[in-house]
């Protein structure tokens, strides 16, 4: 499912309370703030309301305040182990998103375990992944986000000079593709390839022999 954070001022994102891509229509209420020495200033609430239910998103200046944004929903084929993970930063992202990054981290290190990759170096185990299918985009992705490479931060240490909600988004994103390319995918394929006529099937085998 397409997930598009929230934003403000964006014409459409997935709503946080009905978890549907909607239009969003606003309006804008203006508190007359303290006197600073450059004059007086105003704090803006800014009030989207989701059109399809009609609940309310709010925005204190630039800050979002209500209601928690959820992380996009995990894929269906994620393992147990990294879904815990995976979970828990969706739970804490708002309010601390250093540690939504480093359980995603860890998360994405459990995946490669998961996959039977098992160096302790992150950098050679999505090397690893890559051989086996995995998009080169996602690795430079990961590489940006400074999940491996040279600067990279160990699974579990926090960098605090990129660690932020947007880099957080970033990283659920990530996790559910590194799934859907590794797990879901060759998932499908068996799938369709067992609804295949026993003969056509024996043919392949004895093809690839």
């Amino acid at each position: 499912m397409k997930y598009i954070a929230p934003q403000k001022e964006k014409q459409s994102f997935t709503c946080p309370h009905c978890h549907t891509i909607s239009l969003i229509e606003y309006k804008n209420v203006y508190f007359e703030g303290d006197r600073e020495p450059n004059g007086r200033y105003c704090t803006i609430m800014s009030v989207g309301r989701c059109l399809n239910c009609s609940r309310k998103i709010i925005w204190i200046d630039d800050k979002f305040v209500y209601p928690d944004i959820q992380q996009q929903e995990p894929n269906s084929d994620m393992p147990e182990s990294v879904l815990q993970l995976y979970k828990e930063a969706g739970l804490i992202y708002n309010k601390s998103p250093r540690a939504a990054c480093a359980l995603l981290r860890l998360a994405i290190d459990r995946i490669c375990n998961e996959l039977g990759e098992t160096d302790r170096d992150i950098n050679k185990n999505i090397a690893a992944l890559v051989k086996r299918g995995l998009p080169e985009g996602i690795q430079k992705a990961l590489d940006l986000v400074r999940v491996i490479g040279n600067k990279a931060v160990h699974p579990g240490q926090i960098d605090f000079d990129v660690d932020d909600i947007e880099t957080a988004q970033i990283l659920f994103g990530l996790v559910n593709m590194i799934v859907e390319r590794l797990i879901s995918e060759p998932k499908k394929l068996d799938s369709f390839y067992n609804r295949l006529p026993q003969s056509a099937r024996d043919a392949i085998e004895k093809r690839d022999k």
